[in-house]
């Protein structure tokens, strides 16, 4: 009876199958979010890849690292750009970008509205103005709308800033159980505003301000709890970057801290549960050093002359054990009993 009710359901459900022509299938594995932070010098470039194969760009470094970029970009198969946001209008921030949207085509771009009058600013806005990209301002709250299955939203930003790091906007992106917190340039003021306003617990921190002391407080990294820090900055630069505090501070939170100045390119993958960071060239692995050279014996130098007179020659030798020749100080014609010009030898 059992074989028989058996057989009728899988009649029933080989029918539903030619009918309806779907067969059921184990759910797919999740697609993958990669954002990348591209080692630009002395800047800020990062490129967000969605699940769904969307791309955003936020921030492209300096002129100088602009091919850079761009070649980084095709290597990672980005045909277009939907979004690119530019945190704040320093030339560290934005310099790349010229160069990407002179190559890439370009649905939409963010800016802070921080009005800036450098070269470098008018040039890029010539730009987007001379190729009709899609042009707004971030405002608090807004979310960028870059893949349904993503929540990227923007935490600060400031028009009206007193000066441009100040204007920085901040991005949390959230991918399931992983998120990314995005500084720009915002200093320890604007961590304060933040924390005390939203939630800025994240998986991954990328430091404000390049790991400078101006950014990065021991309370708000201590909010956050990131398990990956990245810092952004050049090798040997003039401004100290990054501060040795804020390492510590990552350290003491049990963040795995990563730099573009040692890591080179550093890639964050995620599938929304797990993550894994992987980057470009490696961590320096310090040489040896060479074994130590044994320390140079001092050299005994002679006594300083203390006494010239002496009674007799058992106390002259208490002072000079082998006697003075005769033009020491302390030499006595009458100790010099052999007159061989020696006095008190033994």
């Amino acid at each position: 009876m059992k074989q028989l009710k058996l057989k009728r359901l899988f009649s029933v459900l080989m029918a539903f199958i030619l009918i309806v022509g779907f067969i059921p299938k184990a759910d797919a594995a999740a697609k993958e979010l990669k954002v990348h932070f591209i080692d630009v010098g002395q800047g800020d470039a990062i490129l967000i890849q969605s699940p769904n194969g969307k791309n955003m760009l936020v921030d492209g470094g300096p002129k100088s690292a602009g091919k850079h970029v761009v070649d980084f970009l095709k290597a990672k198969g980005v045909k277009k750009l939907d979004y690119v946001v530019a945190t704040h209008p320093d030339a560290d921030h934005i310099g790349g970008l010229i160069e990407v949207l002179n190559t890439f085509n370009v649905s939409s771009f963010v800016d802070s509205g921080y009005v800036h009058t450098s070269q470098t600013y008018y040039e890029l806005l010539t730009l987007i103005d001379k190729k009709n990209i899609k042009f707004s301002v971030a405002e608090e709250l807004d979310k960028i709308a870059l893949d349904p299955n993503m929540i990227i939203r923007v935490l600060y930003t400031d028009e009206n800033a007193k000066d441009s790091n100040d204007a920085s906007i901040v991005l949390k992106a959230t991918y399931n159980k992983v998120s990314f917190l995005l500084m720009g340039d915002a200093d320890t003021a604007i961590e304060d505003y933040i924390r005390d306003k939203y939630d800025v617990s994240a998986t991954v921190l990328k430091n404000g301000h390049h790991g400078s002391n101006t950014s990065s407080s021991a309370a708000f990294i201590s909010n956050v709890k990131p398990k990956v820090a990245v810092l952004s900055y050049g090798k040997n630069n003039s401004y100290g970057h990054p501060n040795a505090a804020i390492e510590a501070r990552l350290k003491n939170v049990g963040a795995k801290t990563y730099k573009t100045a040692v890591d080179c390119d550093i890639t964050v993958t995620t599938d929304g549960v797990k993550h894994s960071v992987s980057n470009s060239c490696g961590k320096t692995v310090a040489k040896p050093a060479p074994p130590a050279k044994p320390a140079p014996k001092p050299v005994t130098k002679p006594a300083p002359v203390t006494q010239t007179n002496f009674k007799n020659c058992t106390e002259l030798r208490k002072v000079y054990p082998k006697g003075v020749s005769k033009d020491h100080p302390a030499y006595q014609p009458k100790m010099d009993r052999d007159k061989d010009g020696w006095a008190c030898e033994r």
